[in-house]
């Protein structure tokens, strides 16, 4: 099987071309989970399909670590445009649209290893509800952004709480299906820094682009220091994007290509 290894600022996929349906077969829960399982194979937070689409210039088929399908993945996305560049079914520098199990994106590869997609339209359910995790309580703010987050902002996300509390939150009976839980601090200058754990995953990852998302939509709604588009700070030390124009909310950052491989039997 030949594949890509593909970071969108840390988020890291195993990108596949499944136009042609020939790994439908091969791509079962466990085969996947044991493709991104690290130490033991290639390793990685999820790994993406490319399939063929009547509604656009292609579908993206999202899968977490653990095998399992997402509707979206902000990051993935954004690295499936430049894949689908490299594969000669998109030209950098124009606009797409492509489908997930989440809706409609428009895409384009914007250069300098980077790419923007327009996200579906977020859906708000709560930017302060306080709710208990372990025996704590917590202000939390939750939104569908194509995956559902839980987002708790704080003045300090290294005082260990994250640690003990966010898988916890990640669970909480009030997210039918679980949700990524978020640490989100507002620096002065209304940019964000943000700690995601993600279900799936069942781990910290170094980026969430669904997530960042959600914390330029709930810390908007919440602070008036943080304006759109905003900067936000992820795990791997990189930044993303967030803004918001006629098309919708967007998500800008780095999509790079690592290498190519093929898996041998």
């Amino acid at each position: 099987m030949k594949f890509w290894k593909m970071s969108g600022a840390g988020n890291d996929f195993i990108m596949v071309d499944n136009r042609k349906g020939q790994l439908d077969t091969v791509l079962t829960t466990d085969r996947i989970a044991s493709l991104c399982g690290r130490g033991l194979s290639v390793g990685a937070d999820g790994l993406i399909e490319l399939r063929e689409s009547r509604k656009g210039s292609f579908r993206m088929k999202y899968y977490n670590s653990d095998g399992g399908a997402a509707d979206m993945c902000g990051n993935g996305a954004r690295c499936i445009c430049r894949f689908s560049a490299l594969l000669g079914v998109t030209e950098e520098g124009r606009e797409f649209s492509f489908e997930s199990d989440a809706g409609t994106h428009r895409g384009l590869g914007t250069g300098n290893s980077e790419a923007r997609i327009w996200m579906t339209n977020p859906e708000l359910y709560f930017t302060g509800d306080v709710l208990r995790a372990g025996d704590r309580e917590f202000t939390v703010g939750y939104a569908d952004t194509g995956v559902p987050h839980a987002l708790v902002f704080t003045e300090d996300i290294e005082d260990g709480s994250f640690e003990k509390y966010a898988p916890l939150l990640r669970s909480h009976p009030s997210f039918s299906g679980g949700a990524n839980a978020s640490w989100v601090k507002v620096e002065s200058d209304g940019s964000l820094v943000i700690r995601t754990f993600e279900r799936g995953v069942e781990d910290e990852t170094l980026a969430c682009g669904t997530g960042a998302v959600a914390a330029a939509l709930i810390g908007s709604e919440r602070f008036d220091s943080v304006n759109i588009p905003v900067r936000i700070l992820v795990r791997s030390g990189l930044f993303l994007t967030v803004g918001k124009d006629s098309g919708g909310w967007w998500l800008q950052g780095e999509a790079r290509i690592v290498y190519r491989g093929e898996m041998l039997p």
